[in-house]
């Protein structure tokens, strides 16, 4: 099934850089109409260990097959289903004791996958590098205990495996007083060490400072908003923005080259002291908790989704939302009644918007997505079946 969803329009935009500085001027060179496509709805059939909720799914290229993979935290396994096929093609076991024993004490887990020899976890106590047997290949102890202070790997597309090294993302929720915050790291995990630190948080956050200062004075009571920073691309070619930034700042072999408006252009993104109103913080006797404002300024939520060739990079901007109870908290969450999808071809320097339908908002989780080469993902909010995972496919394309 293909269904053309009219009369939706993505005007692309080319911004046209100086290169190597943070101040480029930024002129509209050009515009492309494109359409949004529906495609027929991707349905991955789940076993009876897996429950609907809570996958959070990648797509991965291994040997030239497209996988579908996420953690089924439940049973401790790792599933990888042929993209194609839609079928179950591995399933790793993650042990929790013995010689190949994986442990996430603090819940968090993350992983990326350059190949069946080689992938890599990140629980924050530890690093690992497995296969596709379970078989621990290497295990770094990062730390012993939880710290606000601490710094550890992100995995996410970006990250490169090359000669025993990592290069990826590198996370701090508090960065010192005069420290440097460093966006990226040179991790040789043979070592288990950092060899090179770079990508100062100042180029993407002019207004660094005043967000350190706010978020240690927040950490004194136990809890602090995170600001997120998003990557594409790879080791050489560098893509790098914020949930609050309208640019994509482009990095060749760690040097700036330029920076490009990858937004919409009716619609900016919310500021610093803006970003710091999107969460709300509550104090009691005892304890503290961190939930969302129901009403929340224009910001950029999930990840830099990226097409497998890395050409094209996709971005989601929320930019209305309105109070709404949920029946299961009885506590006020955003119910996100506007968003646009932004494109950005990396091959043209191109970048567009489309307003997304109201019903596909109210559809699908936005926060959640995955590329393959035939579109974008969205997962359903509500499935139609438990035994079903469900996603919208859309393909956008020149008219």
């Amino acid at each position: 099934m293909k269904t053309t969803v009219t009369p939706i329009l993505l005007t692309f935009l080319l911004i046209v850089t100086a290169c190597g500085t943070s101040s480029n001027k930024e002129s509209e060179a050009g515009k492309v109409s494109y359409e949004l496509t529906q495609l027929e709805d991707k349905i991955f059939m789940l076993d009876d260990e897996t429950s609907v909720d809570g996958i959070q799914a990648q797509y991965v290229v291994v040997d030239g097959v497209g996988y579908y993979t996420f953690l089924n935290r439940p049973n401790r396994h790792i599933y990888f289903y042929n993209y194609k096929t839609g079928e179950i093609a591995h399933k790793i076991k993650l042990d929790d004791d013995g010689p190949n024993a994986i442990l996430y004490p603090y819940y968090f887990f993350e992983y990326w996958v350059q190949d069946f020899d080689n992938i890599f976890i990140n629980t924050m106590q530890f690093y690992y590098r497995i296969n596709k047997e379970g078989e621990v290949l290497k295990r770094i102890l990062v730390s012993q205990n939880f710290s606000f202070n601490q710094t550890r790997l992100s995995l996410d597309a970006s990250t490169t495996f090359k000669d025993d090294k990592l290069y990826s993302s590198h996370t701090s929720l508090v960065t010192a007083e005069g420290d440097t915050s460093w966006l990226r790291v040179i991790y040789d995990f043979e070592k288990g060490e950092a060899e090179k630190y770079y990508l100062d948080e100042r180029i993407i956050l002019p207004d660094f400072e005043e967000k350190a200062e706010k978020i240690r004075e927040m950490a004194k009571s136990g809890g602090i908003s995170s600001l997120s920073f998003q990557f594409a691309g790879d080791n050489q070619n560098l893509y790098a923005t914020s949930q609050i930034s309208d640019s994509l700042f482009y990095f060749e072999n760690r040097e700036l080259k330029n920076t490009y408006f990858v937004s919409d252009p009716e619609i900016r993104s919310t500021d610093l002291e803006g970003f710091f109103t999107l969460s709300i913080v509550t104090k009691s006797e005892n304890s503290i908790s961190i939930g969302p404002n129901p009403n929340q300024p224009p910001h950029f939520v999930g990840n830099l989704y990226t097409s497998p060739d890395k050409q094209m990079i996709y971005r989601v901007l929320v930019h209305g939302t309105k109070p709404r109870i949920n029946p299961e908290t009885d506590k006020e969450e955003p119910k996100v009644f506007g968003a646009s999808l932004i494109v950005f071809d990396t091959k043209t320097k191109q970048s567009g918007s489309i307003n997304l339908p109201k019903e596909l908002i109210d559809q699908v989780v936005l926060t959640s997505a995955f590329v393959t080469e035939e579109g974008i993902h969205f997962p359903l909010k509500e499935a139609n079946s438990e035994s079903e995972k469900t996603y919208k496919v859309f393909k956008v394309s020149q008219f």
